[in-house]
C-alpha cells in the first residue's frame, strides 16, 4: 500500500507538467532533440523568464537535464518514462 502511494506521488509530479499548456509545450519541442533557452523562445510564444523558469522547476524535478556547452545551456528530457508519455499523446491527439 505505501509503494502505490509513493509511485502515485511519483506519477503526480510528472503528470503536473503535462497539465500546464507551457510546460507540456516546452516538453513537446524537447521530444527528439535538445534545445537552450533561445532555441524553445523562436518556437514559442512563452516569455524568455517564463520558460527559464520553467526549465529550472522541471530541473529541480529531474524532468529534463541540462549541458553547458561553450557558452550556452541546453536542456534534454531527463527520463525515457516521459518520451513515452508524449509518443502516446502524440498518438492519441493526432488520429
Amino acid at each position: 500500500m505505501k509503494n502505490i502511494m509513493q509511485k502515485a506521488g511519483n506519477i503526480a509530479n510528472i503528470m503536473k507538467n503535462f497539465s500546464n499548456k507551457d510546460k507540456l509545450a516546452i516538453l513537446c519541442f524537447l521530444w527528439n532533440e535538445e534545445k537552450n533557452v533561445s532555441e524553445l523562445l523562436s518556437c514559442s510564444t512563452i516569455s524568455q523568464s517564463q520558460i527559464s523558469q520553467y526549465l529550472w522547476k522541471m530541473k529541480l524535478e529531474w524532468i529534463v537535464e541540462s549541458e553547458k556547452k561553450w557558452k550556452e545551456v541546453f536542456y534534454k528530457i531527463s527520463d525515457n518514462k516521459i518520451l513515452e508519455i508524449i509518443d502516446s499523446l502524440k498518438i492519441i491527439f493526432t488520429k
